[in-house]
């Protein structure tokens, strides 16, 4: 079954794609289709965000959409200064990959070198069965002022990030030690697609 996934995000497809490796999902991107939509994400919520994506995909393709938005928030940081849905705007700027590394060390520097760190991420899935959504609080990490050495397989703050069971940043993990963290985001958002596009409203009046 195709799904579209309403981003152009290189690192959010690249994720998408290794949570669905074995099922029978054909994930689709926006560009693979040829086109581009600008959203206005206005919403107060990840979820408004996410839903308001969705719909827009959806109507323009008829093909069953999934879309996401996430909010990032950092203990011991002043709620003036917390990211929330702006993880990469800035004061109205949106900062490159390596400006958003050298902000985020800043901040977390502010606060004594690091600080715990978490995701807010809102799924809104729409098909001819209609809207559905979720939100999900992720696991939470460690963000660090320092960095690792390491590229980032797309997600700038990687390079920041470190894993608080292994200790490893992010981006010195390999691709099977990273799958193999169990994320709760990874469970809940396959759970939340697998429902959505095979247990059908026919499925659920036979029970």
């Amino acid at each position: 079954m195709k799904l579209l996934y309403a981003t152009t995000n290189n690192s959010k497809i690249y994720n998408m794609r290794r949570r669905l490796q074995g099922l029978p999902i054909e994930l689709i991107t926006p560009k693979e289709l040829g086109i581009k939509i600008e959203v206005i994400e206005d919403g107060k919520t990840a979820t408004e965000n996410a839903i308001k994506k969705a719909k827009a995909y959806y109507q323009a393709t008829n093909m069953p959409t999934i879309a996401g938005d996430s909010g990032l928030y950092i203990e011991n940081i002043p709620e003036k200064k917390q990211p929330g849905l702006f993880v990469r705007r800035v004061k109205g700027k949106e900062l490159s990959d390596d400006e958003m590394i050298d902000y985020y060390k800043a901040l977390i520097e502010s606060v004594g070198g690091k600080s715990i760190g978490y995701y807010i991420t809102g799924l809104a899935m729409m098909t001819e069965d209609g809207l559905k959504t979720v939100e999900i609080s992720e696991d939470k990490f460690i963000l660090s002022s320092k960095t690792s050495n390491n590229k980032h397989r797309g997600n700038p703050l990687d390079v920041i990030t470190i894993d608080p069971v292994t200790k490893k940043y992010y981006t010195d993990m390999t691709d099977d030690e990273f799958k193999n963290l169990g994320h709760i985001f990874d469970k809940e958002c396959v759970k939340f697609i697998k429902y959505n596009l095979f247990y059908t409203r026919k499925t659920i009046k036979k029970d």
